[in-house]
């Protein structure tokens, strides 16, 4: 937008100066012409346009406008009841409006815009009305920057030219016109300044067609990719990185989950370097197959209790930071290597241990992030409960921005998405959570963030395509599409 976002948007703010971005709403208002125009008065009157703005979009996804309100002045009427035509009359529109910026209140600076001339319309219904075109322009100021677009309105009676013409020859002439129509200000240009957050996709094991048929769905472009590695067979099957191949030459950059004990080993073990060799095997088989670029997951989700990999304690947690630099530096040995390492945590997850004793060290981190669904276990059960839980929770997105900005890394959110669940405790089909998402993923700059698009079972649900999600679909097609 033009303005500081971020930490700023924590609380409600009045967002002044300039701000790219157009903002296109519907008009509802009415003309009044004082004293009334009539066939023998012509537009020579002056008039007032006034009106309420709703159903906003905006071409900065950063901001929401949920109700405007616009003033049209003219010294001179734009209709001339004498040639039920525009008169070309100048116009000086003021626009106010309040909305969010990043999911934080805000109320932006009314915008006035002065219009040379304006022009007659005539709508699909066959509807008499006049534009007021941005072209033109002799001054603008507010909270949008001028520009060759920088307003425009589009505004129609609810009258046929038929009937206007008899009110213009009634006797009381016409003193007031219902008009409705569209009403943008602001340009387009400028915003490619803002942010905009990289998406990525999970749509089932080793499937680059899937994540193609997601973007196509959504309207969006992924270019990250999340996939797993078998957790559970050995060391062996592990290393082969069975479906990582299917990946080369797509063009996706491979997010993957590495279990950093796949069923045998402990994380005591692997803090003595027991096991570098099977890592070592992993990486020379991950260059081999294209992915010497790819983002490594090292046991992720390990502040949860169901991986082998699972940190419970201080112990646990320093052997955990220890093995992971142990299979850092060994990685990193091998030829041909660009890999970076996400260290991932799970939001929903208790404080069983110091979270930073986890942490290996900024030397051996390039992404710090979490996975989080739309869930909660508390009461009220209502999406704004949740969404504050999602915030505080002691894994939570405050803490987690916390951290990044304390150790200087990027966030990577590797798995996310709306849920329902088999306990009931997943929102559903909840939009809320889609724009609450987006907007927190625009205001710390977050580097990817990759939807997990796959129904575990028939009663655990996390893809939005699947027909269940409607409203949070048409809400993530806003956001990101």
């Amino acid at each position: 937008l033009g303005v500081g976002i971020g930490p700023a948007a924590a609380k409600p703010f009045r967002f002044t100066g300039p701000a790219s971005g157009a903002v296109t709403c519907r008009l509802s208002a009415t003309m009044a012409f004082s004293p009334a125009i009539s066939a023998s008065g012509g537009g020579t009157r002056p008039s007032i346009l006034k009106g309420t703005l709703r159903r906003c979009a905006t071409s900065n996804r950063a901001v929401r406008i949920h109700t405007g309100k616009v003033t049209g002045t003219f010294p001179s009427s734009p209709f001339s009841c004498v040639t039920l035509s525009s008169t070309g009359a100048t116009a000086t529109l003021s626009v106010s409006w309040s909305g969010t910026v990043n999911g934080a209140r805000a109320a932006f600076s009314p915008s006035t815009v002065v219009n040379s001339r304006s022009q007659l319309v005539t709508d699909s219904s066959g509807h008499e009305g006049f534009s007021i075109p941005g072209n033109g322009n002799s001054s603008a100021s507010g909270s949008f920057a001028a520009a060759s677009a920088a307003s425009s309105a589009n505004v129609f009676t609810t009258r046929t030219r038929t009937a206007l013409a008899s009110m213009c020859h009634s006797p009381r002439g016409i003193s007031k016109l219902v008009v409705s129509g569209t009403v943008t200000v602001g340009s387009a240009a400028g915003v490619s300044g803002t942010y905009s957050v990289p998406i990525g996709d999970y749509a089932g094991y080793s499937n680059p067609g899937g994540v193609g048929q997601f973007g196509l769905a959504t309207g969006t472009n992924p270019t990250f990719a999340t996939d797993y590695l078998d957790r559970i067979d050995g060391w062996a099957s592990m290393d082969s990185a069975t479906g990582v191949w299917g990946w080369s030459g797509t063009g996706y950059r491979l997010v993957l989950a590495v279990p950093i004990l796949p069923g045998v080993g402990t994380l005591a073990q692997g803090a003595t370097g027991a096991y570098n060799q099977y890592f070592s095997t992993l990486a020379h088989n991950l260059v081999a197959d294209g992915q010497a670029n790819a983002i490594l997951r090292l046991g992720w989700e390990f502040n949860g209790t169901w991986y082998p990999w699972s940190v419970s304690n201080n112990t646990d947690a320093q052997n955990f930071a220890a093995f992971w630099r142990q299979i850092v530096n060994t990685m990193r040995a091998v030829p041909g290597e660009q890999f970076e390492f996400l260290w991932n945590t799970n939001a929903a997850s208790p404080t069983s241990f110091t979270p930073s004793l986890a942490y290996p060290g900024d030397g051996y981190v390039d992404y710090v992030g979490t996975d989080l669904f739309d869930n909660f276990w508390g009461t009220p059960f209502t999406p704004a409960a949740g969404w504050a839980n999602q915030l505080s929770e002691p894994w939570g997105l405050n803490w987690l921005a916390s951290f990044a900005a304390l150790h200087n890394k990027p966030i990577a959110i590797p798995e996310w998405s709306a849920e329902y669940r088999t306990d009931g405790a997943g929102f559903g089909d909840d939009p809320s959570f889609m724009d609450h998402m987006a907007a927190w993923f625009v205001a710390n700059k977050v580097a990817f963030a990759n939807v997990w698009s796959y129904d575990t079972s028939a009663t655990n649900r996390d893809n939005i395509l699947d027909g269940t999600f409607p409203h949070a679909l048409a809400e993530f097609k806003i956001d990101f599409g």
